[in-house]
C-alpha cells in the first residue's frame, strides 16, 4: 500500500507541474507583441558593433530603435505584430 500511495503522490505531483508549465507557456504564446532580434555583419561577415538599428510601419507609425552591443547583437522586445521596415546605420567605417 505504501508503494502505491508514493506512485499516487509522483502522479500528482507532475500533473499539477505539467498543468502550471502549460497554462505559463500558453500564457507567453498568447500575447499580441513579440520581439526582433538578430545580429549585424559587415559584407566580410564581421560584426559590426554600435550600429543603430531602426524598425518603422509606415501605417501604425510605430517606431523602435536600438543599438548593436560589442558582438553585433541586438534585441527590440514588445513589438507589435505587423510589417516594419528596418534600417541598419553604422558609422566609422572608410
Amino acid at each position: 500500500m505504501l508503494a502505491s500511495y508514493k506512485k499516487s503522490r509522483l502522479a500528482t505531483f507532475l500533473v499539477v507541474f505539467l498543468s502550471a508549465f502549460g497554462i505559463h507557456a500558453y500564457a507567453q504564446s498568447g500575447g499580441n507583441s513579440g520581439s526582433i532580434s538578430g545580429t549585424v555583419l559587415d559584407p566580410t561577415g564581421a560584426v559590426v558593433p554600435n550600429a543603430t538599428v531602426e524598425i518603422h510601419n509606415p501605417v501604425s507609425h510605430f517606431d523602435q530603435a536600438t543599438t548593436t552591443d560589442k558582438t553585433g547583437s541586438f534585441d527590440i522586445p514588445n513589438v507589435p505584430f505587423n510589417p516594419y521596415h528596418m534600417t541598419v546605420t553604422a558609422t566609422g567605417f572608410g
